[in-house]
């Protein structure tokens, strides 16, 4: 079952981890205009709503690896970890 994880102004430059199939909500600091995704790993996440200025950005977490979602000069720092939760067995 995949999480929602959410990163804010506190999450500036420190890694959030998640697992695979999770989704992220990147919110940081207000500012008039939003924030525009500069840079994101897209070979480890997916961006959902695009890179237009937006007051946050939504990724999904498509594949195991780290990278960097910079969003000018707002940075966090992502680790995709593998979903080591195992179904029920029938």
């Amino acid at each position: 079952m995949p999480h929602l994880r959410r990163a804010g102004p506190e999450s500036r430059g420190n890694q959030v981890v998640l697992r695979f199939g999770d989704r992220l909500t990147v919110t940081p600091p207000a500012r008039p205009g939003g924030w525009r995704v500069t840079e994101y790993p897209a070979g480890i996440l997916r961006l959902d709503d695009g890179a237009a200025a937006a007051p946050s950005h939504t990724f999904d977490a498509i594949a195991v690896g780290r990278g960097e979602i910079k969003l000018g000069s707002f940075v966090v720092r992502v680790r995709v970890l593998r979903d080591l939760v195992q179904p029920p067995q029938p």
